[in-house]
Formats: C-alpha cells, sequence, structure tokens
C-alpha cells in the first residue's frame, strides 16, 4: 500500500480540504459503484463525517481541526482498468485494487528538526509516514496577496520555510529505503480558498482567464511555477535540485480549490447542490479538481510499492 502525507498548517483550509475530499469520495463511490473504495477507522470516520455534515449544510467548519493532536488516516481503493478516470497499472493488490492511505497532520518546523534529531528512535508507523512518497502541500490562497515587494512579509513566508524542511525531511527518510523503486517524491500542491485570491494577484501570475477547469496542464504548472518563485521561494529552491540520495522527483501536479459562497446577514454561507442519484446535498465546490487529483493518485498507486519497506 503506498502513502500519501497531506501537509498543512491551522488556518490554511486544511479541514475543508478534507472535507471536500470525502464529498468527492462520496460522490466517485456513487457514481462508480465498486470499482472505487474508501476505508477508515471508526474514530476518522466520526471526524471526517463531522466536517461534511458542515459543508453539506453550507456551513464553514467551526475551526480547523489541530490535525497534530487528532490525526487522520483513511485509505482509498482504485480498481485497476475499470474506473474510465483511472488508467493505473502496476502490481497486483487486493481483487486487483490499487490503494493509498493517506495521513494527515500538521509538522510545524520545530517537530521536523526534533525528528531530524531523533530519527533512530522513531517507532515503524512514523518511518512509514515519513516515507509517504506522495505528498499533498496545502497553499492557503488567501495568502496570495498583490503586494510581493517583501518576501520575508509575505503571509505564507513562515509556511514557505515549514514545507522546504519538512520535504528535506521526508527526502531523507525516503532515500533510506532499501527498495529503490521506494525512493520517489511526488508533490500535488492543493491551492485553498482560490476563490478568494484577487484578481490582480492571478494578473500578476499569468492566470488564464476561466478559471482552472479551463486551463491546459500546460497553464496549470506555468501559474504554479509562479506561486512558487513568488510566494514560496525555499520550496521552490527544494525542487527545482537535481534528484539526490538517490530519490526521484517528480514533477509537480497543481490543483485549485475554492468554494461559491452567498452572504446572509453577517453570515457567509456555502451554496450548495442537490447530490444526484442520493437525496441530499453537497456543497459547490471544484468536483473535477478533485476527480483529477484522485485519478493522478490512483495512477501513482498502480506504480509504486504496495508493501511498506523497512
Amino acid at each position: 500500500m503506498a502513502s500519501a502525507l497531506v501537509l498543512g498548517e491551522r488556518g490554511c483550509g486544511l479541514t475543508t480540504f478534507v472535507g471536500l475530499l470525502y464529498t468527492a469520495q462520496v460522490r466517485l463511490g456513487t457514481e462508480n459503484a465498486d470499482e472505487f473504495r474508501f476505508h477508515a477507522e471508526r474514530e476518522s470516520i466520526l471526524q471526517m463525517e463531522a466536517v461534511y455534515g458542515e459543508l453539506g449544510s453550507g456551513r464553514f467548519p467551526a475551526a480547523d481541526v489541530d490535525w497534530e493532536r487528532h490525526p487522520l488516516s483513511f485509505v482509498f481503493g482504485f480498481r485497476r482498468g475499470h474506473i474510465a478516470w483511472f488508467a493505473g497499472g502496476g502490481g497486483s493488490g487486493e481483487q486487483g485494487f490499487a490503494t493509498v492511505r493517506f495521513q494527515v497532520g500538521g509538522m510545524p518546523a520545530d517537530v521536523v528538526a526534533e525528528l531530524r534529531d531523533h530519527d533512530a528512535v522513531l517507532d515503524r508507523t512514523t518511518l512509514n509516514l515519513l516515507r509517504s512518497p506522495i505528498q499533498i502541500p496545502i497553499v492557503d490562497g488567501a495568502g496570495l496577496v498583490p503586494d510581493r515587494s517583501s518576501i520575508a512579509g509575505l503571509p505564507l513566508a513562515r509556511y514557505d520555510q515549514q514545507l522546504a524542511a519538512t520535504l528535506d525531511l521526508l527526502r531523507k527518510f525516503l532515500a533510506a529505503d532499501r527498495n529503490r523503486r521506494a525512493r520517489q517524491m511526488f508533490p500535488l500542491f492543493v491551492v485553498t480558498k482560490f476563490d478568494r485570491v484577487a484578481p490582480e494577484t492571478l494578473r500578476s501570475l499569468g492566470a488564464p482567464a476561466g478559471g482552472p477547469m479551463t486551463w491546459t496542464s500546460e497553464d496549470r504548472q506555468a501559474v504554479g511555477n509562479q506561486i512558487l518563485q513568488g510566494y514560496l521561494p525555499a520550496t521552490a529552491d527544494f525542487l527545482s535540485r537535481t534528484a539526490k540520495d538517490g530519490v526521484r522527483l517528480g514533477k509537480p501536479c497543481w490543483f485549485f480549490s475554492g468554494l461559491r459562497t452567498e452572504e446572509k446577514g453577517d453570515e457567509i454561507r456555502i451554496l450548495r447542490r442537490r447530490i444526484s442519484p442520493l437525496s441530499g446535498w453537497e456543497p459547490e465546490y471544484p468536483f473535477e479538481e478533485y476527480r483529477a487529483m484522485l485519478a493522478r493518485i490512483g495512477e501513482l498507486a498502480g506504480r509504486l510499492p504496495t508493501e511498506p519497506t523497512e
């Protein structure tokens, strides 16, 4: 089973992202019957259903969950060759499924430093977590401000340093894996709150008109590169290095998330749409962005080693 580590800090929209990811899997699981699967322990299910319920009612989650104290873990399964949007290959899994375990958690810079200095005493679960070949950094779109005159003063400056240090730590642990096929890094960036990015910022990023749903893969890569260079220079520096310690670095992929909202009095409510064929509602969000992200993860799941290595 491959693993994916979701990285973000409090306030970045991480909780909403988890809720929308769960929302997307509910729809995919319904539309694709037994070709797409989801599994989680009871505690994680309760966490996600609580967030899902808030979003489905048109409300933002009450507050960002402290993911350091309340880590989340769940598994997605992709049946090879059966889903039109998933064309994965690779070794066989249970009943033909390629599986990915998602780990959601905060990892501040001081925790990263402590892990780096005390890696010899880490337990197996933590080691497997740190050897996640798929990394999903969450970038707070509200931090993409128009004024970039002072890089050090940007809202994302601290997170940039933290993210670069975290990715470098993951590279270190992947490099120590005995399985050469496991020494790979595939960063999938998710920009949250993209609906709140100012028009002048979008122009400075060279973003085409029409929104992400109309962009080509080249457009996405170009906008992502501009975000890296303009707002996440330390992370960009890490990603620009050639393969180090035998770890292969895949080209970053970019996905853009947001929510349609309306003002009701003093409250901002999330617009909703009815789920079909289910009865009920889901928030208005870019489902195709999540479908594309899950398709990429499913593709990687079929290529990466299926068992954790020592």
